[in-house]
């Protein structure tokens, strides 16, 4: 088990979940400090002097911190990496597939997934989102766009595992799937009856189906995303 270190962020947060379950797959303890934006404690001036763009997660490494969450996860898999490790593969190739993937959902998968959720659930489960970014984006960034993004988006990933088990590769899953599955699990939150852009239900997407029912089984899934789980059942019951 490998030296604790301290996470900031909000369990309702895709990629805040992302780095907690790649230290749980680690082995790495962590301490977890919940970040409260309705009290605008990542507009503060300590929190803005670690990281200036007021987003989550925030890892603190000893006097070392890092923020951006593909980054952070890199940075733990690496210093913990062991002799043949599977998150992120030592194989150069592999290695850059994942890469790959992780920087892809940045540009497509999660402006779209992310801007979705955020305009037809999140902004209305907040009661104040005046010390959030969405507050911005709802009106700078159109609807017509997250749409487009997120179903682009699912289109090449149904193509990809129609290829391979897992996103990356077929050997096993790696960081970029972690990602990946945070972030679609976040649509959950949309109407199950109802296809994407709009709604949850996947049928149409039978390999990401497939794909996200074994992450599911991954350890750490279910413990990381409980408070997720607990707002989609919320969510639901109001329908």
């Amino acid at each position: 088990m490998g030296k604790m270190v301290r996470v900031m962020g909000t369990m309702m947060s895709q990629p805040t979940r992302a780095v907690l379950w790649t230290c749980q797959l680690m082995d790495v303890p962590v301490e977890f400090q919940i970040v409260d934006v309705s009290k605008g404690e990542h507009l503060t001036k300590e929190y803005l002097s670690i990281n200036p763009t007021a987003k989550f997660p925030i890892l603190k490494d000893g006097d070392f911190c890092l923020w951006e969450s593909h980054a952070i996860m890199r940075y733990v898999a690496q210093k913990h990496i062991k002799a043949v490790d599977h998150l992120y593969p030592l194989d150069l190739q592999l290695r850059g597939k994942v890469d790959q993937w992780l920087d892809w959902k940045h540009s497509f998968l999660r402006p779209g997934a992310a801007g979705i959720v955020r305009r037809l659930v999140m902004s209305k489960l907040m009661k104040d989102i005046s010390n959030h970014s969405m507050r911005y984006d709802l009106v700078e960034i159109p609807e017509e766009r997250e749409a487009r993004l997120l179903n682009q988006s699912l289109q090449v990933m149904e193509q990809q595992l129609s290829k391979t088990t897992y996103i990356a590769h077929s050997s096993s899953f790696t960081l970029a799937d972690i990602a990946l599955t945070t972030e679609i699990e976040q649509l959950s939150l949309l109407p199950c009856d109802q296809p994407p852009p709009f709604g949850s239900d996947l049928s149409t997407y039978p390999n990401i189906k497939r794909w996200l029912d074994a992450m599911r089984k991954v350890e750490g899934h279910e413990r990381v995303h409980e408070t997720l789980n607990k707002a989609i059942a919320k969510t639901h019951s109001k329908t």
